[in-house]
């Protein structure tokens, strides 16, 4: 009876002990699995937009989307369009719609000081009027230019980091690496160098594993960036798998050529230089050095005449 009043004592304490134990293995089990979840996910490409985190900011986006819905008419322009702000750097689904909003937003708010300002003086003439329909024509248009200037900034990166990116891929594919897991492999290599083609190669390895043939997969990353020397190391890389010879080798054909092309660039800015720096010479330089060597003499002259005088 004394073992049995001590078992009904000691039961209940290893069941409390055993089932606190198990509660916190599964509890750190839990954490484990998420800290590796929000690892790999902060660390991967997402390949649909993030969620905005500020209401604020997709309330404004939803708005600006609203206005701007109207213009999508054509199909063909909303098309190319998406393309341009996909080169551009844009993936947002509502992109044509903010875009064609943000330009009405900017014609109706850069005259809008002016607008002000005239009201405030109470000078309200045809000159003003037409000064004011300027300024909206310039804030309707700024976005297009805005546009492509961030197109060809960005089609500049990716075409500097060209040649090291081929490095990296013919060192992978040399040591024995499939074209996936290459991909795969370099990008994350160059994310420091170059973001956009970082996530130009996570979505192209992204399009493979769904299923994507791999001419097609190459080939649209070759349309999104728009980059002429991307088109082709595409179409190179799509040649020597058809044809059955060595990638890399084709790959180190082509990254000589690319290194040839841009000293080629090089030295061509370079002849371009005294042609460019002529207007700054006669307009800046010229006329202070004209007025430090001349200055002197023409004070010297100056003294002389009305000593004779």
């Amino acid at each position: 009876m004394q073992g049995m009043s001590w078992l009904m004592w000691i039961a209940p304490f290893a069941c409390m002990a055993f089932l606190t134990y198990g509660v916190s293995v599964y509890l750190q089990h839990r954490r484990t699995v998420r800290d590796r979840v929000r690892r790999v996910s902060s660390n991967s490409l997402r390949i649909l937009p993030q969620a905005e985190k500020s209401s604020a900011k997709k309330q404004f986006l939803d708005w600006v989307s609203s206005l701007g819905k109207y213009a999508l008419k054509d199909k063909a322009d909303t098309t190319k369009l998406r393309q341009s702000l996909i080169m551009a750097g844009f993936r947002h689904p509502k992109g044509p719609a903010i875009y064609f909003g943000i330009r009405g937003l900017s014609a109706i708010i850069l005259p809008l000081p002016y607008l002000l300002w005239s009201a405030w003086q109470v000078q309200m003439a045809s000159s003003n009027v037409i000064i004011l329909f300027l300024a909206a024509a310039l804030g309707f248009y700024l976005p297009h230019y805005l546009l492509g200037f961030m197109i060809r900034r960005r089609q500049n990166r990716i075409d500097r980091a060209l040649p090291d990116v081929l490095d990296l891929f013919i060192v992978c594919m040399e040591a024995g690496l499939a074209l996936q897991a290459t991909i795969n492999r370099v990008a994350e290599e160059v994310r420091a160098i170059c973001t956009d083609l970082y996530k130009e190669l996570h979505l192209t390895n992204a399009e493979l594993r769904t299923g994507i043939p791999r001419e097609t997969a190459l080939k649209n990353m070759g349309e999104r960036t728009g980059v002429q020397n991307v088109k082709a190391l595409v179409g190179l890389m799509v040649q020597s798998e058809k044809m059955g010879t060595s990638i890399s080798q084709a790959l180190r054909t082509h990254a000589s050529f690319l290194r040839t092309q841009r000293a080629q660039k090089a030295e061509e800015k370079a002849a371009k230089l005294p042609v460019k720096i002529l207007f700054p010479m006669l307009l800046f330089i010229f006329p202070s050095v004209f007025m430090v060597v001349m200055g002197p003499a023409i004070i010297q002259v100056s003294k002389l005449h009305i000593f004779k005088f």
